[in-house]
């Protein structure tokens, strides 16, 4: 997922057009490029998050929830002995946020952090 940068005709189109789009927030190429970096990594990020995941329920024949399940009582007697009072509010109060609303707001967040930094 990430190297050198392919670069054959559709790569090359995707990046001029990448680039044009990002351009138009500021005249900056290095900047603009800078952005589009900061994207991409986010993206590449994700991605290579949720396949460890898959890869993790392939290897071991569990799914998310019966991985959950199995370390239960590990969390359960951390959780109890007092040491980690902010993971035991996360395991506690917070619902596994849904992976799709998990990127968008993600990815909201390195958008609204390039939109101020470019309006500057």
């Amino acid at each position: 997922m990430a190297g050198r940068p392919a670069l054959g005709p559709n790569s090359l189109r995707r990046a001029e057009s990448a680039l044009r789009a990002a351009v138009a927030l500021t005249p900056d190429i290095a900047l603009a490029s800078q952005a589009l970096d900061a994207v991409h990594a986010y993206v590449l990020g994700s991605v290579a998050a949720q396949q460890a995941l898959r890869r993790a329920e392939q290897r071991t024949g569990l799914s998310e929830e019966e991985w959950q399940r199995s370390v239960g009582p590990y969390i359960r007697e951390v959780l109890a002995a007092g040491e980690h009072p902010m993971l035991a509010r996360r395991v506690l109060e917070v619902e596994e946020p849904d992976p799709d609303v998990e990127f968008a707001f993600g990815l909201d967040c390195v958008l609204d952090g390039l939109a101020a930094r470019l309006v500057r």
